[in-house]
C-alpha cells in the first residue's frame, strides 16, 4: 500500500499540478449580437450547419473581447483527494482588465499546506492563459475544433444546439467532448469532456465540467469540476465556485 506520506513527493505534486493548471478558466462567453460580429440564424425551422453555430461562436468570442475589457469577481478553489484524507481552500478576489490579464488576491485559505501549494500553481497558471496568444489555445474555434451538431437540448434554461466537440490536435488546452450553445447568442453554456492528451502516466486525462451564468449579457464561468484518477493518487477533484461578477461601467452599459 502506499504510504500517505508519498504524497509529498514533487514528481507526483508536480503531475497533479499540472493537471490542474490545465483546467482553462474560461472557454467562449456569451450575450446580446452586435451587428457585423455574430451571423444570424438561419430562417424558419431549419437548424443552421455545424460550421454556421461554430462560426456564431467565434463572432460572439470576437463581441465579448471587443466589449468587456475590465471586470471582477469571487473565486473559491477546493481540491481533494480522496485516497489521502486531504483537502485544501482558497478563496481569491479577481481582477481582469484586457491589457494585464487576471490578478487574484487571496482572502483566505484552509487545509493541505501541500494541496494549497497546488492550488497556488494553478492561480499563477491562470493568469499566464487569460493573455494572448496563450488565451486563443483553449477557445472553441475552427482552428482548435471540427465539431458536429448532436442536436438541442435545454442547458441554463436555454434552448442550446449540442455540438460534438473534436480537437484538431492532441493538446492538454482541448477538451474531447459536447458543447452546449444557445441558439439566441451563440454563446457557450456549458462543457462537458475530457482532455484531449495524457497530462502525464500519473493522472492521465481528466474530465472536466464546465458551466457559465449570464451576466449583463455576457456568459461567464459559474462553476468548473475537474476529476482526475490514477493507481498512485486514486481520485483527486478540483472545483471552482465564480460569484459576485462586477463589470467595468461601459462594458455593463452595452448590454
Amino acid at each position: 500500500m502506499t504510504d500517505p506520506s508519498s504524497l509529498a513527493s514533487e514528481v507526483r505534486y508536480w503531475a497533479l499540478a499540472c493537471l490542474l493548471a490545465a483546467v482553462p478558466a474560461a472557454h467562449g462567453q456569451g450575450g446580446k449580437q452586435i451587428a457585423g460580429l455574430i451571423p444570424a440564424l438561419t430562417a424558419g425551422p431549419v437548424a443552421p450547419s455545424s460550421d454556421q453555430i461554430l462560426a456564431g461562436v467565434e463572432g460572439e468570442n470576437n463581441r465579448r473581447h471587443a466589449m468587456l475589457k475590465e471586470y471582477s469577481g469571487s473565486r473559491q478553489y477546493t481540491l481533494l483527494n480522496q485516497r489521502f484524507g486531504k483537502q485544501a481552500a482558497v478563496a481569491v478576489l479577481m481582477s481582469y482588465r484586457q491589457v494585464e490579464g487576471e490578478r487574484y488576491t487571496v482572502l483566505t485559505r484552509s487545509g493541505s499546506d501541500r494541496l494549497g501549494d497546488i492550488i497556488d500553481r494553478v492561480l499563477a497558471s491562470e493568469a499566464g492563459a487569460s493573455l494572448p496568444p496563450e488565451n486563443a489555445r483553449h477557445e472553441i474555434t475552427s482552428a482548435n475544433y471540427r465539431v458536429r451538431l448532436l442536436g438541442t437540448e435545454l442547458a441554463a434554461g436555454r434552448s442550446c444546439y449540442v455540438l460534438g466537440l473534436s480537437p484538431r490536435s492532441q493538446s492538454r488546452f482541448l477538451i474531447a467532448g459536447k458543447a452546449w450553445v444557445d441558439v439566441g447568442s451563440y454563446a457557450v453554456v456549458r462543457i462537458e469532456g475530457r482532455f484531449a492528451a495524457s497530462l502525464s502516466i500519473l493522472v492521465g486525462a481528466p474530465r472536466i465540467r464546465e458551466e457559465f451564468v449570464e451576466v449583463h449579457g455576457f456568459w461567464l464561468p459559474a462553476h468548473v469540476r475537474s476529476v482526475s484518477s490514477s493507481f498512485l493518487l486514486g481520485p483527486t477533484e478540483l472545483d471552482i465556485l465564480f460569484s459576485n461578477y462586477q463589470l467595468d461601467r461601459d462594458s455593463a452599459s452595452l448590454q
